[in-house]
């Protein structure tokens, strides 16, 4: 949940403990800042409500996982501030970072990112690419050059009001891994977006959420909050966006976990879209990346 330093004091927990551990590690060490994954930080939020987490963070940054609105709002709600974005990926480290507008700022310092389409074309401003090519500027032992990761985000060509003149990133969608394939309504394969089901799923009174996509049938299990949920009415809502999307929607089961379990590095994916020729360890954490050739 933190990084070391030698500047500051630092705690380290770690995502795969059980909730309840972490909890009460926050509680002892009472941190000034809160650094996070996205899944979690809205964990924490939800202890935080409950009174069980009680701390008094003067910042906290969420990183490696989208961070929804919805989120947002939870945790600004737990712990009285906006949550500070972080863009972040295991290889090349940071790549951007909300400054104290809450707008995403490229470390154009330290990582050339660039947004482009399936066939390494670059894109204008505000157009969704299909990957990122990332240069790391910084490491002097594995060279990283035009590096590709299947994110999905949108730049931007404004300024900010902050006064920084590092590029701006608009959007951050998720992984192109999430998009869920499923059969249309013409018969013809239809691709679907994460936020299709965010609409639905976000504002649901949860603790957490996880749609997985087999191959024939789509199961959402949910971490149940103090507000008792109805499972067919969420179907429904389901089945109802997926047809306003173009898709047939296929059974889906609802299943009320007592967590949600997490990727070996402690993520819990709101998506897992079915790919039958990806290994496990891909579909845990996305596929396999490579560098990009023009």
């Amino acid at each position: 949940m933190s990084v070391d330093s030698p500047f500051v004091p630092v705690r380290r927990f770690d995502a795969t403990s059980p909730l309840a551990a972490i909890v009460g590690g926050l509680n002892d060490w009472q941190p000034e800042n809160l650094i996070c994954y996205a899944s979690m930080g809205r964990l924490l939020a939800e202890e935080q409500l409950a009174g069980r987490l009680r701390i008094s963070p003067r910042a906290v940054m969420c990183s490696s996982e989208v961070l929804t609105p919805e989120s947002r709002r939870r945790i600004r709600r737990a712990f009285g501030s906006e949550p500070f974005n972080v863009y972040a990926a295991t290889e090349p480290a940071g790549i951007a970072a909300e400054c104290e507008r809450h707008r995403l700022h490229l470390f154009e310092d330290l990582v050339i990112t660039e947004v482009v389409d399936e066939r390494n074309r670059p894109l204008l401003a505000g157009e969704a690419g299909a990957k990122v090519l990332v240069t790391v500027l910084f490491s002097r032992t594995q060279p990283l050059i035009r590096y590709e990761m299947s994110d999905t985000i949108s730049l931007s060509d404004s300024q900010c009001e902050c006064g920084r003149t590092f590029g701006l990133v608009q959007e951050i969608d998720g992984r192109t891994e999430d998009v869920l394939l499923l059969t249309g309504t013409a018969r013809a394969t239809v691709s679907i977006h994460p936020n299709v089901f965010h609409r639905v799923l976000e504002p649901l009174p949860v603790k957490q959420w996880q749609l997985e996509q087999t191959s024939d049938r789509l199961t959402l299990r949910i971490v149940p909050g103090d507000t008792a949920v109805a499972p067919a009415t969420i179907v429904a809502d389901l089945q109802k966006v997926l047809l306003a999307a173009g898709a047939r929607p296929p059974p889906i089961d609802v299943a009320l976990v007592a967590a949600i379990v997490k990727s070996p590095l402690g993520k819990a994916p709101l998506i897992k879209a079915f790919r039958p020729n990806r290994s496990d360890d891909e579909s845990s954490e996305g596929a396999a990346r490579r560098p990009g050739h023009r």
